[in-house]
């Protein structure tokens, strides 16, 4: 019974570690494998615990890749919205550089065919429409090319407290797997040979009071016979 109490604490550990890690595994493996996703990631850890409850170094083998697949899911979940935005911070240069060129070419493309046009109004009617369109069609590009030094002026990396918080998010996953692990093996850990040997003493002090209890009836009805015979 002590060491039924004594393993208590650990069992209210694993259930809750357990809880934390399905929470996070559940959600991934629904993404990605549908109404099924809740068997999944409860079949791996059922596999997982059961593989570390076995003293088997081949079975522990198999049971660390369990948990593996079993941790897999939470660290991605937690981490996606940092992958996510780590890929936005990194492309976004790379694209404002692309459409400033644009918008630079166009510019240039615009200013040469407004000189072209402003010489030839020189020496023929009818081109002012042409020279109206490409003043607002430069004016419009130069707009845009503004509004796009303002955004790479105001373009800032992912901030540091978001991914700390990420950072601490996943290295409590972790830290919950290897309490799942630790929490298992305590709990399936066999008997100690010390308190069995505590137990059998009392088993065999409580058969001997039985006995005497049992000897102790049979002389009273003898004594009783005894007296009914006399």
């Amino acid at each position: 019974m002590n060491a039924l109490l004594k393993r208590l604490p650990a069992l209210m550990l694993l259930i809750g570690a357990i809880t934390i890690m399905q929470s996070h595994a559940i959600e991934f493996w629904s993404q990605y494998t549908g109404k099924l996703g809740v068997v999944w990631s409860l079949m791996l850890e059922g596999a997982a615990l059961w593989l570390w409850a076995q003293r088997s170094i081949s079975r522990n083998l198999m049971a660390l890749v369990a948990s593996a697949l079993v941790l897999t899911g939470p660290l991605y979940q937690v981490s996606a919205p940092a992958i996510a935005q780590w890929q936005q911070s990194t492309a976004q240069p790379e694209l404002l550089h692309k459409r400033e060129q644009q918008l630079q070419d166009q510019r240039a493309t615009l200013t040469a065919n407004l000189a072209t046009y402003n010489a030839n109004s020189e020496s023929r009617i009818g081109w002012a429409g042409r020279i109206d369109d490409a003043n607002q069609a430069l004016a419009s590009v130069n707009d845009q090319l503004h509004a796009l030094y303002a955004e790479q002026a105001h373009t800032t990396p992912m901030p540091w407290q978001s991914l700390a918080v990420i950072v601490m998010q996943a290295l409590a996953l972790m830290l919950f797997q290897i309490l799942i692990v630790l929490c298992i093996r305590a709990i399936t850990a066999p008997v100690p040979k010390s308190s069995q040997q505590q137990q059998q003493p009392l088993a065999a002090t409580g058969t001997a009071v039985d006995r005497a209890i049992q000897v102790v009836k049979h002389n009273a009805k003898a004594k009783k016979s005894q007296s009914a015979a006399a």
